[in-house]
């Protein structure tokens, strides 16, 4: 025993980084051996070693440092950082990994390209940042949601939105109340990481919530050190980018001449020479103007070895470019993490805010916009005393005033909200870790709607109305997961988790209206006329979930990792409540295999792919049952079924396979990523459309068709990410980012459901069905009739079928005469009818792209960020309404006047109508190619050098300015190609329908340090 003992070195020290603060976690091990201990929260450690050794010490995020030891004594180390690797952390489900290390696919977001574009929501920030991520604006208006679709569309009828975490809070991707984006509440100034996981085998630790792809958010901590001030601060003044080409008046009087001759109405005297009127009222710049933005906000960051912190507060405040609309927001947030002792650490992340929006109606023709487009220019906005003006009894169809509902109307909504994470982490010992997490997201809204008396011209509201929401919502999530981490003989590397879960959903609310109030000045429930009405929701739901993940490396050169997840759902019935969602992945580090020493054409070359199935459960609560809903009857209160029930109703399910390709050429400088991905979805939860004969239609006492599981669809992509950086060391710097992502998207089976279609009320003629779903095609294509061309002459209507039962005469009405749309018959069956719909268009790109370029040269940076879309089709509802020519007293594109006649037979345009048409149908007339390409932003900044900033107090003061949205390049002839879903609705993907268009907004910011 003698000789061994004296052979035993003990070497203890201390673990600091560059700026002297203790590390805790270093590993510090024995190489070639398993031998090796862990610093604690002081930096300390102790090692016994068996003779002379090496000794290596490593911490992520930081450069390694082997140390000889011959005998016993005190080692201190400063380990430095590594910033390359610092860059390489990505947050995924439960832990993090470095970039390297992964085998799912995940992207991350450069937080720092980001800090200095005015926008409300970071949803809309992830826009172009990363291959395979689809994000379109559905509204210009401040605050609105937006669609994300990660690798495609995931459901028919249910969201595709993907599943935000925040700070470990789960938080879904709809769209809240008003159109609002469920983000706008969060602060993007206090983000301190993003990643978004991809593929099945990423997310699948999520399970049912993960089917739509997973966005982690991480939001900054204190950092060990200085204390340190920042404030952020920006001033912005947006404008509307484009305006359509309505008629002035005088081109509005000669059309309304024209109706009044074909249409034998009595002409209107004031219209008798239109060459001697003058322009009139353009509503489009009533309604349209310049509006300010603005952001601050502060924080405070710092901490020492026991305690790190990190709280801030700002308040942003952006008027809508169209009158009457706006968000504000104010939010405070505090992060704080202490260590008890040795073993023991606690945190907390919380972040409380106040949202107030003001919201204008839009995407429809009665909507600001549409209203605006479809008046007369002959109607002021305001009579001589001031008053709002109208249009007069003659008219036979009368257009509201869009400035007086827009400032008359009141729809303002406040939302606060507190959303946070506590922990506790115990070190069990220097392998195992417990967590135990409580978070929560707990909000309520309060919703006022107020419709005042009013008199515009012939227009008239003879009764008041006020209608407030008041409702709630209380989320919350406990979870508790145990980790083991150990590196075996320098070579195996083993990270397992389990981990339990529970949450639940509550929220419900109250909606009172009134009316009929005295004045419009005060109104206030319950002082009206009119009777009292209230009605009340609420519900609950909730999920139970085990989970685990096993992640095992071999030398630096070949990994595995495998996950699974059980969930149990409130919304499913007994048998059916719980899904497994399992999934696999492996990867092989081919640069670090021997044989490839001494190739240097080609670096960091990883292969890499894997499995994984996930699931949707988003269905309304008990979907699985049948629900009773109260009647009135002669006898009192009545309850009758509401829908069919379905027990055996199970979750849509999700598989995906994924196979990536990593690589580095030119030492480094060019890195690339290459995904292929097959993505097959089926059981869709689906409302049947069963037949009017047995649910009973319109009827009193019909039942709703129940829900079903039915369908596959499938979704095959590439996901390409190039990026470049140029590492001269000099003063002049450039990196570059490709994003390229294509997918192509099928629905392979609908059961026994031949179809399903798409409908909206986009025009004033009610719902139409726009698009359709059915097997063979992709999901929600346009569909409606072909047009051949314009019948020019009587030789057109020879062999030709009719239309709609609608004979070939020289008639007003019902009837198909010159200069109408000539449709093709598709059936061959010598009529035009609905059958002869067809598809006309495609809303799904060819593919998508953002290239973001970043110059630093001394002390100045240049960003430019282009971003776009090849090869989608948009339905231009709200051109349909403006090229009807349909209408007397309506306003349309000044195309409408080469309108077909006798003295121009080879008109663009088809002849004018009474509202008796058929030249309105859905058809390919509307469809438009809404490829674009959009400088995005472009942003100059100045950093002051910091010798001059220390001077004057600062540790850092830059000053930036930027364009956003500064010019698009596209040939759709609407306001923005950028239409994404209208109210987050998969079927319903690429219609304008008088969309509020996004603004340019120029910005002026700086960014101080103390």
């Amino acid at each position: 025993m003698s000789p061994i003992i004296l052979a035993q070195n003990i070497i203890q020290g201390t673990i600091t980084d560059s700026s002297g603060l203790p590390l805790v976690g270093v590993n510090i091990i024995e190489k070639g051996t398993s031998n090796g201990v862990v610093s604690n929260f002081d930096g300390y450690y102790k090692l016994e070693l068996k003779g002379e050794a090496t000794v290596v010490f490593s911490f992520l995020g930081f450069v390694s440092k082997e140390i000889n030891v011959k005998s016993s004594s005190t080692v201190n180390v400063q380990l430095e950082e590594n910033l390359e690797s610092l860059n390489e952390i990505i947050v995924i489900g439960y832990g993090s990994q470095m970039k390297e290390e992964i085998s799912g696919a995940v992207s991350s977001v450069e937080v720092e390209d980001l800090v200095t574009i005015p926008q409300v929501s970071v949803d809309q920030m992830i826009q172009g940042r990363a291959s395979g991520v689809s994000v379109t604006t559905n509204s210009g208006q401040p605050g609105a949601a937006v669609s994300v679709r990660i690798r495609g569309v995931n459901s028919i009828s249910g969201s595709s939105e993907p599943l935000y975490i925040i700070d470990g809070v789960p938080v879904p991707g709809e769209s809240e109340e008003g159109g609002s984006s469920p983000l706008n509440s969060i602060n993007q100034n206090d983000i301190e990481s993003i990643s978004i996981l991809k593929d099945a085998s990423a997310t699948a630790i999520y399970g049912s919530r993960g089917s739509n792809g997973v966005v982690i958010i991480t939001t900054k901590s204190g950092k060990k050190g200085k204390a340190k001030i920042t404030l952020n601060s920006f001033v912005a003044i947006q404008e509307p980018t484009n305006i359509l080409d309505v008629m002035t008046l005088p081109e509005y009087a000669r059309l309304q001449n024209a109706i009044n001759d074909i249409y034998n109405i009595d002409p209107i005297v004031e219209y008798s020479h239109p060459e001697l009127l003058g322009p009139g009222t353009n509503w489009q710049q009533e309604i349209f103007s310049n509006a300010m933005m603005e952001s601050h906000q502060i924080s405070f960051q710092g901490g020492n070895e026991d305690v790190n912190y990190f709280i801030s507060g700002g308040h942003l405040k952006q008027d809508g470019t169209v009158i009457a609309s706006g968000f504000d927001r104010s939010t405070i947030r505090a992060n704080i993490d202490a260590k008890l002792s040795d073993k023991i650490k606690v945190g907390i992340n919380l972040t409380a805010s106040r949202v107030n929006e003001k919201i204008t109606l839009n995407g429809r023709s009665d909507g600001i916009i549409g209203l605006s487009l479809l008046n007369s220019p002959a109607i002021a906005v305001y009579n001589p005393d001031g008053s709002f003006a109208g249009p007069s009894l003659n008219d036979d169809f009368r257009t509201e005033n869009a400035v007086a509902k827009a400032l008359s109307l009141e729809n303002k909504l406040i939302r606060d909200r507190i959303l946070g994470n506590i922990y506790a982490e115990f070190q069990i010992n220097k392998q195992l870790t417990f967590r135990t997490e409580f978070g929560g997201d707990f909000g309520k809204s309060l919703n006022n709607q107020f419709t005042p008396r009013y008199s515009y011209g012939e227009i008239q509201i003879a009764n008041n109305t006020l209608s407030i929401a008041n409702n709630y919502n209380d989320f919350w999530i406990i979870k508790n997961f145990l980790t083991y981490n150990n590196t075996f003989n320098d070579k195996h590397n083993v990270t397992a988790m389990i981990g339990a879960e529970a949450q639940e959903s509550s929220y419900g609310g109250v909606t009172s209206t009134d009316g009929n109030f005295v004045g419009n000045d005060f109104p206030i429930l319950g002082t009206g006329d009119a009777t009292d009405n209230s009605t009340q929701f609420r519900a609950s739901q909730a999920l139970e979930s085990y989970f685990g993940r096993l992640i095992y490396s071999f030398d630096n050169k070949y990994s595995i990792t495998a996950s699974m997840r059980a969930d149990g759902s409130s919304k499913f019935s007994q048998g059916n409540k719980w899904g497994y969602f399992p999934s696999i992945s492996g990867a092989w580090k081919l640069s670090n295999e021997p044989f490839m020493e001494g190739f240097d054409a080609i670096q960091n070359i990883k292969i890499y792919g894997g499995y994984g199935e996930v699931g949707n459960q988003n269905i309304p609560n008990f979907a699985y049952g049948s629900i009773l809903r109260p009647v009135n009857t002669g006898l009192g209160t009545g309850f009758l079924v509401s829908n069919f029930a379905n027990p055996d109703l199970t979750w849509e399910s999700s598989t995906q396979t994924n196979m990536g390709f990593d690589f580095s050429l030119f030492k480094n400088s060019l890195n690339a990523s290459i995904e292929l991905y097959n993505k097959v979805s089926k059981d869709f939860l689906f409302q049947y459309a069963s037949t009017n004969f047995v649910t009973g239609g319109q009827s009193p006492g019909a039942v709703n068709p129940p829900w079903v599981n039915l369908g596959e669809m499938v979704n095959r992509g590439i996901d390409v990410t190039l990026n470049y950086s140029t590492k001269t060391g000099g003063d002049f710097s450039w990196n570059s980012s490709l994003t390229f992502s294509h997918y192509r998207n099928e629905v392979t089976d609908l059961g026994d459901v031949p179809q399903i279609n798409g409908a909206m009320n986009i025009n004033y003629d009610g719902q139409q069905n726009i698009t359709i779903t059915r097997k063979g095609d992709p999901i929600g294509l346009f569909y409606g009739l072909e047009v051949e061309g314009i019948f020019r002459s009587v030789d057109d209507f020879v062999d030709a079928p009719i239309q709609y039962g609608r004979p070939f005469q020289d008639a007003l009405f019902a009837t198909t005469w010159l200069g109408d749309i000539k449709f093709k018959d598709q059936n061959n069956d010598g009529v035009i009818d609905d059958n002869d719909r067809t598809v006309i268009g495609n809303p799904h790109p060819d593919f998508t792209f953002g290239f973001q370029n970043s110059f630093n040269y001394k002390n100045f940076d240049l960003s430019v960020f282009v971003q776009g879309s090849y090869g989608n089709d948009v339905f231009n509802g709200i051109g349909r309404l403006l090229t009807a020519g349909n209408r007397t007293f309506t306003n349309q594109l000044s195309s409408v006047l080469d309108y077909w006649s006798v003295n121009n037979p080879e008109a663009s345009a088809p002849r004018l109508a009474r509202n008796d048409t058929r030249n309105i149908e859905i058809s390919d007339r509307y469809i438009e190619d809404g490829s674009y390409v959009r400088i995005q932003n472009v942003t100059l900044g100045y950093t002051l050098d910091s010798k001059i900033s220390e001077k004057i107090g600062f540790s850092l003061l830059k000053i930036y300015g930027s364009i956003q949205n500064l010019y698009t390049f596209t040939n759709y002839s609407g306001y923005d190609p950028e239409i994404g879903s209208f109210n987050q609705n998969t079927l319903l993907t690429g219609i304008d329908a008088g969309r509020y268009p996004s603004p340019r907004t120029f910005t002026l910011g700086v960014n101080v340090e103390f």
